[in-house]
């Protein structure tokens, strides 16, 4: 793979190096770059101007290389110099006419329309007298750039915003929700903002049964009369805006007053345009029993497949009913509504086994009562199923580790679009020469669409629901220990910022065979190595995961909360403090361990614009033994260091606290506090940065024998933060990114015994030259995706 990519980028740098001006005339130009600048407004609302200049350039490969124009150009018929023709051949005309681009040329005539262009959207954003003015320059020989540059003027503000609408209903919905309106007294006039009240209000409308009602019932009128004379407080003009209904097309608004309720559904769970003509179809009748309120006729419209074994046909029935129609919302009797229809799209859509659904809705006209002004609705879904078996296959490369992952899939298990997915991956970890060990494991996993038990508490209005159950095992050769687990969750959620996820029983083993591998287990204290030992665990869990909405302003903000909370053990030490309280119950030879734990991370990101960002991540945790003889398992226990968090110091290898345990030893703590800082720019297109912080550690909660300062001291923690820095390059895909990031060590808490924490000059002398070679090579990580 990597000789591969290394060939292809030769070849694009061999064939941009044709020149692809070579098939210009001479008064022709190739236009290589568009610029826009707006003088005088900050900040970068207007930093895609560029997209409504024309032309645009040529597409470049990796946003660098004119890989296609200079195919174009070398595949040009050549000149015979014996007979002074021109030949051609199949293999140019294919790589002319099908791969390569002719060079995209100046066209002053443009140029002057783009400028045109340039001033309508200006003011379609308030600036009512912008300037626009353009400059062409020639940076290379028979290549041109075209600048552009917007002198943007006083915009205008909005002063007052009326309606004017006769229809009483339509008048008094609008009213009782003005205080969501897209555009309000006090905004700079802007003509998007026109548009998405006026889909407000047409969304309003659908949402209260009124099917027909549509953006072309409603305009805006701007009267921008003594805007002058009615400055706000800033000093800049105002105006007033009047949306208004349009009663030019009398049948048009006669029709929109209709309320519309839903009637009978017809359902294809198998519609394909590629069946034959002469296919046949079964209609099977279906009433949900489930819902009292629900006398919906459902008809469910399914084909018969013929072949040469069964001629008159075999009945395609692979869903079950009851599973489309729970997610089904337009019931009989119930009013219309955009927010219903929404609903069932994405609800068929969570089933993840349609690869398209279409929803028609169709009136009975035969109940239509001109009266009320009430009509009804039948509704028709046509589902086209997606594949049922999948399999597929990762790699994950880093500079530490290596792995493959192999995925079978079935996404209608059991005919209620329940999703099965076995994984069987092997990693294998590579730290040093003496330090490198394998882990395979397998895990089989289920999700069903619905809440086992619980159904009835399901809210239709709710987005998701299921129920997962999953199995599990881990082998890994450092210490060769077995880990088996077992458990089923529920997710719910609610709307598109909350999601919980709830974990009533998780069983899990952990186990070594009565046998340790000794590889680096001698640098561990006699108390530390009680991690080690055999172990089984009864948990619950619950995770709350928090998106914060943010404003269509402020949507360059993202920020997420995700709060986790563990209990392990803790009824079964009941049980054991009642019935045995003078001996500890084990299984076997596994001793059950309990603990309680929560966990707390916050991620935030911010779009400066379109090549920077910014970025950071902060995560706390505990997880606390209860009892004197509980310990965390080694590998239950946090730990930082990797190319993913603390990337200064190799993995697990920060802590516990200021606890130096050997420079090639892996530890885990019950306590953990990190803290990232990135910013991300652009170099040129693909080519990315990252300047990053680092700053955390692991300890432990409680005192361990022979491991002074490893636990965990409010009265110190903040001295035992270590901290690193660096930065990174980035090859960003748009759909993958590949990352190298190379970061330092100037404080590490463990090495008060070496002559102090600080990573400096006075610190690498005398030190010998493995540690300073260590120290300074460590920083080297690679991976695939950001590091949060």
């Amino acid at each position: 793979m990597k000789h591969t990519s290394l060939i292809i980028l030769t070849l694009a740098l061999l064939l941009s190096a044709c020149s692809s001006t070579k098939v210009l005339k001479d008064n022709e130009y190739m236009l290589v770059k568009n610029t826009v600048t707006v003088k005088d407004v900050k900040g970068d609302e207007f930093s895609d101007m560029v997209n409504y200049v024309q032309p645009l350039p040529n597409s470049k490969f990796m946003g660098i290389f004119n890989l296609k124009t200079s195919l174009y150009a070398s595949a040009q018929p050549k000149l015979d110099k014996k007979t002074g023709m021109l030949k051609d051949n199949k293999a140019r005309r294919w790589l002319r006419e099908s791969v390569g681009e002719p060079p995209v040329l100046l066209d002053s005539a443009l140029i002057t329309k783009s400028e045109q262009k340039l001033k309508t959207v200006m003011k379609q954003k308030g600036f009512f007298h912008a300037e626009v003015s353009s400059e062409v320059a020639f940076p290379h020989k028979k290549k041109a750039q075209v600048n552009y540059f917007v002198k943007a003027n006083e915009p205008y503000y909005v002063r007052r915003v009326s309606m004017s609408v006769p229809v009483y209903e339509f008048r008094k919905i609008f009213v009782l929700n003005m205080r969501d309106a897209a555009i309000k007294r006090g905004d700079r006039y802007d003509e998007d903002l026109i548009t998405d009240e006026i889909d407000r209000m047409v969304k309003l409308l659908r949402n209260e049964g009124y099917y027909h009602a549509n953006s072309s019932l409603f305009y805006c009128e701007v009267d921008t009369i003594n805007a002058s004379d009615y400055r706000n407080e800033k000093g800049y003009k105002t105006l007033v805006l009047n949306f208004v209904m349009d009663t030019t097309d009398v049948q048009a608004v006669e029709k929109s007053e209709y309320r519309y309720y839903f009637e009978n559904v017809n359902i294809h769970p198998n519609y394909n345009l590629a069946y034959p003509e002469d296919a046949e179809y079964d209609t099977t009748m279906f009433y949900s029993y489930r819902l009292k309120s629900d006398s919906t006729n459902y008809a469910f419209i399914t084909p018969k497949l013929k072949n040469r074994y069964r001629k008159n046909g075999k009945l395609k029935k692979d869903f079950k009913y009851r599973t489309l129609t729970d997610k089904i919302y337009s019931k009989k009797g119930t009013m219309y509504s955009e927010d219903l229809y929404s609903r069932s799209k994405k609800g068929l859509s969570d089933l993840n086994n349609f690869s398209n659904i279409e929803i028609i809705f169709t009136e009975d006209l035969s109940k239509r009562d001109t009266v009320t002004k009430t009509g009804y609705l039948n509704s028709e879904y046509r589902l086209v199923r997606r594949k049922v078996h999948s399999i597929g296959g990762q790699v994950d490369v880093r500079s530490d580790k290596s792995g493959l992952s192999f995925t079978y899939g079935n996404k209608n298990l059991f005919k209620g679009a329940e999703n099965f997915n076995f994984n069987i991956y092997g990693s294998y970890f590579y730290y040093s020469k003496e330090y490198q060990y394998p882990e395979v494991g397998a895990n089989v996993k289920i999700d069903f669409p619905r809440l086992f038990l619980f159904k009835h508490f399901e809210n239709p209005k709710a987005l998701k629901y299921s129920t997962s159950v999953v199995l599990g095992t881990t082998y890994s050769g450092l210490y060769v220990r077995w880990m088996f687990n077992a458990s089923f969750y529920y997710t719910i959620r609610p709307n598109n910022y909350i999601t919980h996820e709830i974990t009533p029983v998780e069983f899990r083993t952990i186990n070594n065979d009565g046998s340790r591998s000794m590889l680096f287990l001698e640098y561990y204290t006699d108390d530390y190595l009680n991690r080690f030992d055999q172990f089984f665990l009864l948990s619950f869990k619950y995770a709350f995961n928090y998106v914060v909405p943010f404003k269509k302003n402020k949507q360059k903000n993202n920020m997420r909360f995700t709060l986790l909370f563990e209990s392990s053990g803790l009824l079964l030490t009941g049980l054991n403090a009642l019935f045995s309280p003078h001996e500890r119950w084990t299984m076997g030879n596994y001793n059950y361990v309990c603990y309680e734990g929560l966990e707390f991370i916050f991620k935030y990101s911010r779009t400066i614009n379109d090549n920077n960002s910014f970025a950071m991540r902060l995560n706390a945790g505990f997880k606390l033994p209860i009892g004197p003889e509980s310990n965390i398992p080694y590998e239950l226990g946090y730990y930082l260091g990797g190319s993913s968090s603390m990337r200064g110091f190799p993995y697990r290898r920060v802590g516990p606290g200021a606890y130096y345990g050997g420079r090639r030893v892996e530890y885990t703590g019950d306590v953990k506090f990190e803290l990232n800082l990135e910013y991300r720019g652009t170099i040129y297109k693909a080519f990315k940065y990252g300047v990053f912080i680092d700053a955390g550690n692991v300890w432990m909660s409680r005192k361990y024998g022979g491991m002074e300062n490893a636990e965990f001291s409010f009265k110190r923690f903040y001295k035992e933060l270590a901290v690193c820095a660096g930065v990174g390059i980035r090859l960003d895909f748009n759909f993958f990114i590949i990352r190298l990031d190379y970061a330092v060590p100037f404080y590490d808490p463990r090495l008060e015994f070496a002559g102090g924490p600080w990573i400096n000059k006075k610190w690498t002398e005398g030190r010998n030259k493995i540690d300073k070679l260590w120290y300074w090579a460590q920083g080297f990580k690679f991976a695939i995706g950001h590091a949060f």
